[in-house]
């Protein structure tokens, strides 16, 4: 069997093409565990499952290149332990970091150096902040098969303007990243770049792992292949010299993941000259002509503005809706734009709504208007945090109380919204009893309510829960701390059980304690953390809570309409009839690549070291990654693409996006 690459623009039947050779090579008698499917995210694993569906007993290897990383990597310990005198605890399998647990550990390494070190003082972003740009450097770095040591050095030579100051920066990226690294391995503990890293450079390089491989797989299928990150590109080239056959699906049109490591040069000079190309010259069966002319057309107007004319409007399946003053009417227009849709014959599933900004706002304003008509609108986007739920704030807040010790003080809002809760009371009474718990010093505590006037107000029968809430804590605080984990679960069954949760409050309560879980058991390796402490600390930072994969399985009900921002859409491999594009004033259409110490571009083995990243390139980089995204929206549109802008933002300022030029 051949090796082939299956080219094609954005919509032409690429997967399709994929799922049905991958039939084929079932149906033949292929065993479904001797194929080895790669495939970009878990939203596209789910779209295959849905797609694909065989009556066997073997197992089917579908995957993400991460997930096929870290299952090899557990499987395959003892070569990794036998290969690496940085790992000191020796155990059966790894532990691996989830991404709260990563960015507290790196977190807690930026304070660190910030009381040691001058060399981040000029730099005004949070410490999280920090954390989560250096993650993404030590990330792009491995994934690029460049060394986490030259990290900072190769950023800080490509800046226009480097003085000591700046050196000061990247010597204490490299320091933390190198600190970070090394903490990790000797407690026997490794993040998604560490695990990419090790995978790369000793599995890889070990026959008896690579003789293992030989024998477990015959095909390889892979989807997406312009959005792969160079280190992946290099194991689909190596994999292609020991399997027998591939299909790997190519767009031409270029990937939307640079931003994210991606390297479409690169993946062309490693993978495409192993294979035969077999082009799809056929249109888009997600679109109409029109749609794919135009798509084109603003392409060239955005990354050659000078040789572009200005685009015209059809008015018919490219509409733009005359500009609004404020955001808020902007909204309006959509909503209403939304209606008259549905009643002209389109159902809700065959409408989405993308915009830079799939907030909780534009949410709210667009979904009271639809409530009336029965349709739900289905934020796939936003991933809400832990405290959204008010079950899960009410135990965090408890938490807070429990622990005093801790030095994490509730605020009166925090307070308000838990006796209200538990008490089952307005939020004026409420107030009242949250302002006598935050009133003490030095910390707030449920104090003994004696006062008539206070019993009269808030009432008997609700002093009388007040009073066990308030021996609950008294008593608990008596003894030592519990896990977090397991407080989370006392106070529920023991406190917030009677408060009437329902299914979505118990499916958030059990993430929560998942999560507090998986903290305590990555962080309980680092002795001298305290646990509690940093799992109260990340959540009242905000950390977001995980998705799960049934959340997911559940989408795109018959009365849902998709709210999302573009690369959500994109990365969901999501199509409609009707796509309402908000915001195109907005200038976050064209986000920066290069960031204050990072840059996806030079952590690139195409960047030639030495260079100097301009604003020209950067420039040159942010219009064609706009450029990218909205050829494959637009292509995703089958019948009415309609744009929305306003003059203002919600915070007031006039928008200056260059986008409501090129129209």
């Amino acid at each position: 069997m051949d090796k082939i690459i299956i080219s094609g623009g954005t919509g032409v039947g690429k997967t399709t093409r994929l799922i049905n050779e991958y039939k084929k090579l079932i149906d033949s008698g292929v065993k479904s565990e001797e194929i080895l499917v790669l495939l970009m995210n878990r939203n596209q694993s789910l779209s295959w499952r849905e797609k694909s569906t065989f009556n066997i007993s073997g197992k089917l290897v579908r995957t993400s290149f991460f997930g096929f990383v870290q299952n090899e990597i557990t499987t395959f310990y003892p070569i990794i332990l036998k290969n690496s005198p940085e790992i000191k605890e020796k155990t059966v399998k790894p532990v691996f970091l989830t991404f709260e647990s990563s960015q507290y550990l790196l977190s807690m390494l930026v304070s660190s150096r910030r009381n040691l070190s001058s060399g981040l003082d000029s730099i005004s972003d949070r410490d999280s902040k920090i954390a989560i740009d250096i993650s993404s450097d030590f990330v792009k770095a491995v994934a690029a098969s460049l060394s986490y040591k030259d990290i900072g050095a190769r950023l800080y030579s490509a800046l226009e303007i480097q003085n000591d100051e700046k050196k000061a920066i990247f010597a204490e990226v490299d320091k933390i990243i190198e600190d970070y690294r090394k903490r990790c391995l000797e407690c026997g503990v490794m993040d998604f770049a560490m695990a990419i890293d090790f995978y790369n450079s000793i599995l890889l390089k070990d026959e008896e792992y690579i003789s293992s491989l030989k024998k477990r797989y015959k095909y390889l299928i892979v989807d997406n292949l312009e959005e792969v990150v160079p280190v992946q590109a290099d194991f689909i080239s190596m994999f292609l010299d020991i399997v027998e056959g591939a299909y790997i699906s190519y767009n031409k049109d270029g990937g939307y993941g640079s931003i994210f490591g991606g390297n479409k040069e690169y993946v062309e000079n490693v993978v495409l000259k192993k294979c035969k190309i077999e082009n799809i010259e056929e249109k888009p069966f997600t679109c109409k002509k029109e749609m794919v002319e135009f798509s084109d057309m603003l392409f060239d107007a955005i990354t050659e503005p000078n040789k572009a004319s200005r685009l015209s409007v059809d008015g018919t399946s490219i509409i733009r809706t005359p500009e609004a003053v404020l955001r808020s009417d902007m909204l309006e227009q959509v909503s209403e734009t939304v209606i008259n849709l549905l009643g002209n014959g389109y159902n809700p599933q065959d409408i989405a709504l993308v915009s830079t900004f799939a907030d909780v706002v534009t949410e709210y304003v667009i979904e009271s208007k639809l409530k009336k008509y029965n349709v739900k609108l289905t934020n796939i986007a936003r991933k809400s945090r832990f405290i959204d739920n008010k079950f899960v704030y009410a135990l965090i807040t408890f938490a807070y109380l429990c622990h005093p010790d801790e030095n994490i003080i509730p605020t009166k809002d925090d307070v308000r919204a838990l006796v209200g809760m538990l008490l089952n009371i307005d939020s004026i009474r409420s107030s009242i009893l949250a302002n006598i718990v935050c009133s003490q010093n030095p910390f707030a505590e449920f104090p003994p309510v004696e006062s008539e006037d206070i019993i009269d107000r808030i009432g008997y029968s609700n002093v009388k829960r007040y009073n066990f809430i308030r021996d609950w804590i008294n008593e608990y605080r008596k003894g030592e701390p519990i896990d977090i984990d397991i407080f989370f679960q006392r106070v529920f069954t023991e406190i917030l059980l009677v408060c009437g949760a329902e299914e979505q409050d118990i499916i958030d309560i059990k993430r929560l304690i998942d999560s507090s879980h998986n903290f305590k058991e990555t962080i309980s390796r680092f002795n001298t953390l305290d646990i509690n402490k940093g799992f109260l600390t990340m959540v009242k930072n905000g950390v977001k809570s995980a998705e799960s994969i049934f959340d997911m399985e559940e989408r795109g009900g018959e009365n849902e309409i998709v709210l999302c921002t573009p690369m959500t859409y994109l990365s969901n491999s999501l199509s409609h009839k009707a796509i309402l594009m908000i915001g195109i004033s907005s200038p976050h259409w064209i986000p920066r690549c290069a960031k204050e110490i990072s840059n996806p571009y030079v952590l690139s083995p195409t960047w030639n070291v030495g260079d100097i990243y301009t604003e020209e390139i950067e420039e040159e980089n942010q219009k064609k990654n706009v450029a990218i995204v909205l050829r494959a929206l637009i292509k995703r549109c089958n019948e009415k693409f309609i744009t929305f802008e306003s003059k203002y933002s919600s915070d007031g300022f006039e928008n200056d996006g260059v986008l409501t030029t090129l129209f």
